[in-house]
């Protein structure tokens, strides 16, 4: 039965990340930050001004862009690659009478889940700054107060009553919105969701098993080297930058793993699903003990040439982890059956402790 899709959520959904951007306009269009006094012998708010190695516009036009690429790859690949021979197996989708391809679908939650991330992240750094109103380490230099920028008063007093005597104001402005830092927050938020989806989506290796890992590095790379570059160019304090990759973590873990549930939404089809393919049927170690003639209670009996039922009666264990399980395979004798001698499995390869793997080598925990 193919899953309805409303178009009253979706535009309800378009209405709610509508409302959270508007907040983020007017932060930065009509909100003051607050105005916080100094110290006029405050070395750490002195620095130069330099311009940044990585913008804001430039930031934006990589870190959104990216994500779309790598979440629009991640689905098309799984679509023509993986689930191909099995695409059955999946949910089916309709909007009224018209058929959803869930491509469609996919992207609508997995990006929409991003956007709204962004959104919420934005948001709590435009709080922060706006609420706080710290002074970058370019403060002097930008502002040029007309009290203790060239010599300090000798009551060495926390001076709150100045005005900047600076000609720029956007600058002026920006110099009072240094905790924390939005560049931290925002990259180390993406690098965080996309590793997560990445790693939930793509259940099993690609060509090779680094080419994941390889991209994760990446984002977190490129996220670090964001933050790195916001102390170098004294556009924020240290305190500034790590809270703002906290922050941005926190988002971006919680955003994917609770509120996305990557996790949940793997979509692994039984083709496909470890658990139930053949040769690693998960067993119940409690069980073994009624093994009896092929039938136990709660196990699993893979049919298979290479297997066949024996009894041991004397087992040998060579290494405390690893080695050969069982020796002497003979029948055992009527006061043996009495003993409480188990059947086992026999196997052409050593059997190992602690495994659960069916064919073509069988392994039983033995504790």
């Amino acid at each position: 039965m193919p899953v309805q899709i409303s178009i009253g959520r979706i535009i309800c959904d378009v209405i709610v990340l509508i409302v959270l951007a508007i907040p983020m306009l007017i932060f930065h269009k009509w909100v003051k930050p607050y105005k916080r006094g100094f110290y006029c012998d405050d070395e750490s708010i002195r620095y130069p001004y330099l311009e940044s190695t990585i913008t804001r516009h430039q930031l934006v036009a990589v870190g959104i862009p990216i994500p779309i690429i790598i979440i629009v790859l991640t689905e098309l690949y799984r679509i023509f690659c993986w689930e191909k021979s099995c695409h059955t197996q999946f949910k089916k989708y309709q909007c009224g009478s018209t058929k959803i391809h869930r491509f469609l679908v996919r992207l609508y939650v997995f990006l929409g889940y991003f956007f709204i991330g962004v959104c919420f992240n934005q948001l709590m750094v435009d709080v922060g700054k706006y609420t706080i109103g710290r002074h970058r380490p370019h403060f002097m230099e930008v502002c040029k107060p007309n009290v203790g920028y060239n010599s300090c008063p000798s009551d060495h007093r926390y001076i709150t009553d100045f005005e900047c005597t600076g000609n720029n104001t956007r600058l002026i402005h920006e110099s009072m919105l240094s905790f924390y830092s939005g560049h931290s927050a925002f990259s180390f938020f993406v690098a965080w969701y996309i590793s997560l989806y990445l790693r939930a989506r793509l259940y099993k290796p690609l060509f090779s098993r680094l080419i994941v890992p390889v991209i994760q590095f990446a984002l977190f790379f490129g996220a670090t080297w964001v933050a790195y570059t916001r102390v170098s160019d004294y556009k924020h304090h240290w305190s500034d930058v790590l809270i703002g990759i906290l922050l941005g973590s926190s988002v971006g873990i919680i955003l994917a793993v609770f509120v996305a549930e990557v996790f949940k939404r793997r979509e692994i089809p039984p083709a496909h699903d470890t658990n139930c393919q053949f040769g690693l049927i998960p067993l119940d170690h409690r069980s073994v003990a009624n093994v009896e003639e092929g039938v136990g209670v709660g196990i699993p009996v893979a049919s298979s040439s290479k297997q066949r039922i024996i009894t041991a009666n004397k087992i040998v264990i060579n290494d405390a982890e690893r080695g050969p399980s069982f020796i002497n395979n003979t029948a055992p004798s009527t006061a043996d059956s009495q003993n409480g001698n188990m059947r086992y499995y026999e196997t052409r390869g050593p059997v190992y402790r602690s495994e659960l793997q069916l064919d073509p080598v069988l392994v039983l925990p033995i504790n």
